[in-house]
Parts: C-alpha cells; sequence; structure tokens
C-alpha cells in the first residue's frame, strides 16, 4: 500500500472514531438529564363525615398502605368549601337556576398553622387519626354560617394549599401535610394538601335557639325579649366585651334593675356547660339606677363576660354558645317606692363565640394519638 492510501485510511479511522466518540457523549447527555420519575402520593385515605343529632363532625386520616407516613396531626389545617343547592332564579319566569357560589371556610391567618413541626404524628400501615370538630370554628362569618345548611356540598381539604403559578412548577417545598419516614424514604413522595370527597349536609346543625322563659311574682308582666349580639370573634379570652340588650314588647312602660349585677349566662363549649351566676350588689339599689323602658323601648347595658364567669370558662379554643338571662325578683324596689317588675327571663338564642386560640401559650396543647 502506497504511502497516500495509508494516510487516507489512517485519517477516515480516526473521523469514524470521533463520531462514535460524539454520539456516545450526546447519548450520554440525554439519559442523565432526563427528569427522574415521580414518587406516588402516600397512601392516605381522608375522610370528613358530618355529627348527627347536632353532634360534633369528625375527620379521619388513615394510612391504607404498607409504609409509615408522618401528618401534620393539626385539626385547624382544614378548610371547607361550602357549595348550596342551587336556588331559583328571581324572576319566577326563568327556566334555569342561578349557580351557587362557592363559600370557603377557613381560620384566619393568625390561628392556622404554619409550620408542619410541634404535631407530628407518624400513621403506620393500617392506622389512622381522627379528630372530633365543630364546623362553625371554621365558618363563623355570617355568609359562612348561613351556607350550613342540608342540601349543601361540602369538599374538605387539609394541609398547605400548593402555589399557584404559570411558571415551570418546581419541586414543592415545606411545610408538608404528609411525609415518608423509614422504609418510606425514596419510596413515596411529600404532600402540601390532602382532598376528601365531596358529601352533602343531610341534616342542619344543633339548633341554635333555646328556650324562653318569662315569669314573674305577681300580677300581668309586660313581655320582654333578652339578647345579644350575634357573634364575637376572639383570639384569646383575655377580655371579652359585649352587651346585653331588653326589649320591651309589651304595650306598657316598666321599671326594672337592669344591670349586670341582675345578669346570668348559661355557657356552652368545648369542655362541656357552666352557668356565670349573677354577682348580687349588696344592699337596697338607689332610685337612679332603675331603668323605665317604654313600650317597643329597649335598654342595652355593657359589660365584660369573662369578668362574670370562672376563670378558665373560655380558656380553650372553640366555640361557645352564650345565653343570657335576666332575674330580678331580688332587685325590687318596693322598698323604696317604686313600682317594678320583678320577674325573670332568658334569651331564645345564644351569642355564638369563637375564642381562636388558648388564652396562655405557655398552656401546651395536648399530643395527637392514633386511633
Amino acid at each position: 500500500m502506497g504511502l497516500g492510501k495509508r494516510r487516507s485510511t489512517i485519517r477516515r479511522a480516526l473521523f469514524s472514531l470521533s463520531a462514535l466518540v460524539l454520539v456516545t457523549n450526546v447519548e450520554g447527555t440525554s439519559s442523565a438529564t432526563d427528569p427522574a420519575p415521580a414518587l406516588p402520593s402516600p397512601p392516605l385515605d381522608f375522610i370528613v363525615t358530618q355529627g348527627g343529632g347536632g353532634s360534633p363532625w369528625t375527620l379521619r386520616i388513615a394510612n391504607s398502605g404498607e409504609l409509615p407516613v408522618r401528618i401534620a396531626a393539626d385539626p385547624r389545617l382544614l378548610t371547607l368549601e361550602l357549595t348550596p343547592a342551587e336556588t331559583a332564579a328571581a324572576n319566577p319566569k326563568a327556566k334555569t337556576a342561578k349557580a351557587p357560589a362557592l363559600v370557603r371556610c377557613t381560620l384566619p391567618a393568625d390561628t392556622r398553622p404554619s409550620t408542619d413541626e410541634g404535631r407530628e404524628l407518624v400513621i403506620p400501615a393500617k392506622r389512622s387519626w381522627s379528630a372530633s370538630f365543630d364546623p362553625l370554628f371554621y365558618c363563623f362569618g355570617a355568609k359562612e354560617r348561613a351556607a350550613l345548611v342540608p342540601g349543601t356540598t361540602i369538599k374538605a381539604r387539609f394541609g398547605w394549599p400548593a402555589p399557584t403559578s404559570k411558571a415551570k412548577a418546581a419541586a414543592p417545598s415545606a411545610p408538608f401535610v404528609a411525609a415518608p419516614v423509614g422504609a418510606a424514604l425514596g419510596t413515596l413522595a411529600s404532600a402540601k394538601e390532602l382532598e376528601a370527597a365531596p358529601f352533602t349536609m343531610s341534616e342542619p346543625l344543633a339548633p341554635a335557639s333555646a328556650s324562653a322563659k318569662t315569669e314573674g311574682d305577681e300580677g300581668p308582666k309586660p313581655p320582654f325579649v333578652l339578647s345579644m349580639p350575634a357573634s364575637l370573634d376572639v383570639a384569646r379570652a383575655t377580655e371579652l366585651g359585649t352587651s346585653v340588650t331588653l326589649r320591651n314588647v309589651g304595650g306598657r312602660s316598666a321599671t326594672l334593675l337592669f344591670r349586670p349585677s341582675t345578669l346570668g349566662f348559661s355557657v356552652r363549649g368545648p369542655s362541656g356547660s357552666i352557668r356565670c351566676e349573677n354577682t348580687r350588689e349588696g344592699g337596697t339599689p338607689i332610685r337612679e339606677l332603675f331603668s323605665t323602658v317604654a313600650p317597643r323601648g329597649s335598654v342595652s347595658t355593657s359589660f365584660l363576660l369573662n369578668a362574670l364567669c370562672p376563670p378558665d370558662t373560655f380558656s380553650e379554643p372553640g366555640i361557645y354558645r352564650v345565653t343570657p338571662s335576666l332575674d330580678t325578683r331580688d332587685s325590687s324596689g318596693r322598698a323604696i317606692g317604686i313600682k317594678t317588675w320583678d320577674g325573670e327571663v332568658t334569651g331564645t338564642v345564644p351569642m355564638l363565640l369563637r375564642v381562636r386560640q388558648r388564652r396562655s401559650s405557655a398552656t401546651k396543647e395536648p399530643r395527637p394519638s392514633l386511633d
């Protein structure tokens, strides 16, 4: 073989080798940049159940898989999305119904947890965690309360909503409502939020009204209506300033002692029921303390509710139903020559009080536990 042919053969071999190396590098680079397959979400079943007969509702998270999963077991992460039943259009001739607007019930930012630490709970395979709650704790506004009626469709969410962005989705970051632990690491993905299957309310919440009671000592008594504001929302029950209004729905004036000393309250809260007794003032009241209420007129008094109740009455977060009562039977004006109405009347509709946080931040919350 001549020298020229030998050089040409060597050049072709080197070119082929370079092309092979180039192809190999391109294929290797493509393989290295391929995204890793997405891990499956934790196999958690999230269910919300309506309580019957006005009893508390229940949320439950069950691990249906074979690997352990850590959750943020904090009921404050619950969100309820309410879709009322379709209502007839205002125009009776309309053939279609108005599409109902979605009502979202969630706790204020100062109450919802901002981290998944503090109430962690590991749910082993085939185990669960549950908690009871009052839906009014989340649906506290007038609009939200009005939507909690039979026929409303409810979809529950638990956790932190994933950020919405039109840009390329990035890997989710903490906090997570569920995350793998132990043998599940590298096998399951973390989740920011759980969704429950929607359900329809089948019965109303516990009736808010209380039995009215009006009675007196003797003779005809003017009818009264005793009421409080519909609701009161506070972060902590340090100073619960509110008021009570007495309205005369009768046909004649009445004079009586209407002061915090003649008021009492029945309180039903997360820990049960308690009675806030009247704080009697000593001695015979002076004439200036009595109020005369004209027909169809009213009189109001303001006070600190927690000052009339035992110290720990409102220490726990939750919903409290406060029903007022007035008792003037021991506060007659007869001793000073005043003809007064001496009787007792109880409010018919309790005030809804929401306490969002414990009164003392030093008090530790109970640790969550498995079912």
